[in-house]
């Protein structure tokens, strides 16, 4: 029902302009570090030199948002905090302002603005794919999943972070999978509002089973405050966001541990054992190998996420930051 009261709320916003002319406005930012954690913008088209042509961070928002919005800066900010020097900024914020339907319908006309931008830097330093890594948010999960498409799934990376929901369905082409990227992980932190529960990556993390209402979160009634309903759901469905910066600095702050979607959906993870059992692990050693940060066995979330791990994971966060358990992680 969450999705549907959205929806409603979200038709009555539009623009002037065609969408096809919003959609041409969609562009990449350069981040160009200064000091003390700050970064001059750069068109990127405009960009004449890059210090490395290693690593490229390309982040992208979603519907109602821009580069400059709360769930895109954390993001940025801890990059730059970590000295990253290629970061760079998808912005489709005029598109994204119509009602959801329309965003909805153009997720593949903006991948493709945004595809050509990069297709074209890429050219121009000759940078290889492998070394681009693309995070979405929401809708913007969908946009960086139709670009990695763009490329044949030759970019090394795509992380969706809660990928939007309505409109969305497991056969939707224009959409997240596993085959966006060589390495695709997803964090699920809204459904049944915002966010899927549906598996689309390599690899698939569930916080506190993927769920609204995460912690530190407060549950609404949307029937009673659909007035309210982007307020009170942005937690949620933000919090995949958060998680995910605080990984950069952190990268060992979210142990998971392998489950299944039946597990997921049941919110049930004594089901995960059988998972565990199956990866010839044991309760008992799941723990010694967290305790003594052991990265061959031990799959985290987030930024450090191995890319030869794949399937579905479980893990419980705190309410607040610091939101990683790291060697407090709670198993069975």
């Amino acid at each position: 029902m969450g999705f549907l009261v959205y929806l409603s709320f979200y038709e009555r916003r539009g623009n002037a302009l065609p969408v096809d002319i919003l959609i041409e406005k969609a562009n990449i930012y350069y981040q160009q570090p200064l000091k003390n954690g700050l970064a001059q913008e750069i068109i990127l088209t405009d960009l004449n030199d890059v210090k490395s042509l290693k690593d490229f961070k390309l982040i992208i928002h979603g519907f109602t948002a821009s580069r400059f919005h709360s769930s895109i800066k954390p993001l940025k900010q801890a990059y730059l905090d970590q000295g990253k020097d290629n970061v760079l900024l998808g912005d489709w914020s005029e598109a994204a302002k119509v009602d959801y339907p329309t965003a909805r319908k153009i997720v593949r006309k903006v991948s493709l603005t945004l595809a050509k931008i990069l297709e074209n830097f890429i050219k121009k330093f000759n940078i290889e794919k492998s070394e681009v890594h693309i995070i979405g948010h929401s809708l913007g999960a969908h946009i960086a999943g139709c670009i990695g498409h763009y490329f044949n799934g030759s970019l090394g990376r795509v992380t969706g972070l809660d990928p939007a929901l309505p409109l969305f369905t497991p056969k939707s082409s224009d959409s997240l999978n596993s085959n966006s990227a060589q390495f695709v992980d997803v964090i699920h932190t809204d459904y049944p509002v915002f966010g899927d529960i549906l598996p689309r990556g390599t690899i698939d993390f569930y916080p506190n089973y993927g769920f609204t209402g995460q912690k530190g979160c407060d549950e609404f009634d949307l029937a009673a405050a659909s007035k309210l309903l982007f307020k009170a759901y942005s937690c949620s469905h933000n919090r995949a966001v958060l998680l995910y910066a605080e990984s950069i600095g952190l990268p060992r702050n979210f142990p998971s541990i392998p489950c299944n979607l039946h597990g997921i959906k049941s919110r049930n993870v004594g089901i995960c054992q059988q998972e565990i059992v199956e990866r010839g692990l044991t309760i008992k050693s799941l723990r010694e190998a967290i305790a003594a940060m052991d990265d061959d066995t031990v799959i985290y979330m987030g930024e450090a996420a191995s890319k030869s791990a794949t399937g579905i994971y479980y893990l419980e966060t705190y309410g607040a930051p610091p939101y990683g358990l790291g060697l407090f992680t709670q198993l069975l």
